[in-house]
């Protein structure tokens, strides 16, 4: 982490028992910029201090994506936001909850 920076440790979760999920990948993305991510998981990114938006949505391998979710996050100075995503149930909105900043 450079001067300037702190993280968001991001977890990316779908309801288990949910066969749709099994043969999808979560599109993540930061201030309208997609992040590399090789799936559901935890994933940590470091990005600059400050506000910034978060989106996640499910991408099926066939079909519409679904489940989108928006929410702002503050990152403090070289802390650790920690972003939960969880996908719907049905083919809904999911959430996000920012837990805390460590």
């Amino acid at each position: 982490m450079s001067i300037g920076q702190g993280t968001l440790r991001v977890t990316l979760a779908y309801p288990f028992l949910t066969r749709v999920y099994r043969r999808s990948t979560p599109r993540f993305s930061i201030d309208g910029v997609d992040q590399l991510v090789q799936g559901w998981g935890t994933h940590t990114v470091a990005v600059a201090a400050g506000p910034h938006r978060i989106a996640v949505q499910v991408v099926p391998k066939d079909g519409d994506p679904f489940g989108r979710a928006e929410a702002g996050a503050v990152v403090e100075l070289g802390a650790q936001t920690v972003v939960e995503y969880r996908a719907p149930r049905f083919r809904r909105s999911g959430t996000i909850t920012i837990v805390r900043s460590v």
